[in-house]
């Protein structure tokens, strides 16, 4: 007990140390005032495939608190954008691109003093890695989408065609949430993955990207509760309660990501001291083992010289 008592008092004052919160924060900002127009970006993407709004609302919310201020919020936000034209795709494409990468760079920069590297890279580069990492998204919440609506003739056209296929399909299908939480690991564990300026291995950041997926799904699960049997956010804040509402679960949700990187550099950070102990140790072994071995060849020559001399003698 007293061990992990210490372990989490270590990682604790490491959260501290790296300023986790406030990258978090920075993040969270970011991230809302991408949301619009990430969405008139997504939006008339999505039209082409005969998706409603409703069907999009219901996507969003598989990450998002299912509460009545935020389902309201979305279908305010996604009707007023259905209502644009789609000309407007150009100016809200060269938006999104901008303030999605502001909204990256926060978590660019959370994991970078997480991981305790500076940023050295091309400032064009990084925002055209975030414009990649963007569309990424886009296209991940459109696959998922189409997995939503034509889940069901996607099953049966593999009934007909691959019959092989069926039942793991059925059984994709009928999971959606677990099919969710795993996008949300693989997406924790690209930004892990690409986001810091450093060289690391996928498998890695595995821990940290699972765990903040499971923990960000509880959340908004919780959060969502919470919301239902508690309106004490209205009577303080009014008519800025959605917006509050929505910024405090970011923030959370972004430290949610944050800690699962804070968990993957803790644990890195560990495994390297026991390799660094366990080389140490084998080379003071090894070295041992040579200095014997030395001593020894030196023994059996003194002796092999000694022996030499008393046959002359005789």
């Amino acid at each position: 007990m007293k061990k992990f008592i210490k372990i989490m008092t270590g990682f604790m004052n490491r959260m501290a140390q790296d300023h986790v919160s406030a990258f978090a924060a920075q993040a969270a900002f970011f991230i809302l005032m991408s949301f619009v127009p990430f969405l008139m970006l997504l939006l008339p993407l999505v039209t082409y495939v005969s998706i409603t709004k409703d069907m999009v609302v219901e996507i969003l919310l598989q990450i998002m608190p299912d509460a009545g201020d935020f389902r309201s919020f979305l279908l305010s936000i996604i009707q007023e954008v259905y209502d644009k034209s789609t000309a407007i795709v150009p100016i809200s494409a060269v938006f999104t691109l901008w303030s999605a990468g502001k909204g990256l760079q926060g978590l660019t920069n959370g994991v970078n003093a997480i991981y305790h590297v500076k940023e050295t890279r091309n400032y064009v580069v990084t925002r055209i890695r975030s414009a990649l990492y963007t569309l990424i998204f886009i296209l991940a919440v459109i696959s998922s989408l189409i997995l939503l609506v034509f889940g069901n003739s996607i099953q049966k056209l593999l009934t007909k065609y691959i019959p092989t296929l069926a039942k793991v399909t059925a059984y994709v299908i009928g999971m959606r949430t677990a099919v969710s939480l795993v996008v949300l690991a693989l997406i924790f564990l690209m930004i892990y993955k690409f986001l810091p300026n450093r060289k690391t291995s996928f498998r890695s950041q595995i821990p940290g990207a699972v765990v903040s997926a499971v923990a960000w799904s509880l959340f908004s699960l919780g959060f969502s509760v919470y919301l239902d049997y508690y309106d004490g956010f209205s009577n303080m804040y009014g008519s800025l309660t959605t917006i509050i509402l929505v910024l405090l679960w970011l923030y959370f949700c972004m430290y949610i990501v944050l800690i699962g990187a804070e968990i993957n550099a803790y644990f890195e950070e560990r495994l390297r001291r026991l390799h660094q102990m366990a080389s140490e140790l084998i080379r003071s072994e090894y070295q041992g083992l040579l200095k014997g071995i030395r001593e020894n060849d030196t023994e059996e020559k003194k002796m092999t010289e000694k022996e030499t001399t008393e046959k002359k003698e005789l």
